[in-house]
């Protein structure tokens, strides 16, 4: 299942989706749901455009990851590498082998069900402990072997992506991945927050 679903992203150029994401901290027993588009474009380019409740966006062009944050009228500006983002993301940009990196099985835990009832819904443990994350969860579409859902799991928290209105290969313009912050945006430099 795995192959297949990374030959698929594997042929994939680009595509563009609607997302619905549901954040929940199991600690405080707290849900955040959000709303909005991403694009993607190989290689390296990404943009999720939150659009409810609040806007905000996350764009990387392949050089740079910008956090654009409108309402409060500023745009955090990082260096972007593969090695910054998770391996549940590389994959869509080609990159990265997950059966190299996780143990994968069935996701056989009530808690851990998603996505439709012909889906097949993986449970990926990476090899090496992570602090970001104890294992991702991922429902595969068996007719095309794409993902239609996928959660992030951790000790305190859930964060759920549902995906619809999936367009392959649309051909979308690189313009659509630069960010130009407006002029009365305060940039914050997160290279330079590092040192």
């Amino acid at each position: 299942v795995v192959q297949k679903m990374q030959a698929f992203y594997a042929k994939t150029v680009d595509l563009k989706s609607k997302f619905k994401q549901v954040y929940t901290d199991t600690l405080y027993n707290r849900k955040r749901t959000s709303y909005g588009s991403v694009l993607v474009k190989k290689p390296g380019m990404m943009r999720w455009d939150y659009h409810k409740p609040e806007r905000k966006s996350f764009i990387a062009d392949g050089k740079v990851l910008w956090v654009w944050e409108p309402r409060d009228k500023q745009a955090f500006r990082n260096p972007l590498s593969v090695d910054t983002l998770s391996t549940g993301l590389t994959f869509l940009l080609g990159k990265g082998d997950l059966n190299k990196e996780f143990d994968v099985s069935y996701a056989t835990d009530k808690k851990d069900q998603l996505g439709g009832p012909d889906d097949l819904v993986l449970k990926l443990k990476p090899h090496k402990r992570s602090s970001q994350f104890e294992y991702l969860l991922m429902a595969i579409d068996p007719t095309d072997y794409k993902v239609s859902e996928s959660m992030v799991v951790n000790r305190h928290n859930r964060n759920h992506f549902a995906f619809s209105d999936v367009t392959i290969n649309a051909k979308l313009a690189d313009k659509q991945f630069r960010f130009r912050p407006p002029k009365d945006t305060r940039i914050i430099d997160g290279s330079k927050l590092k040192r």
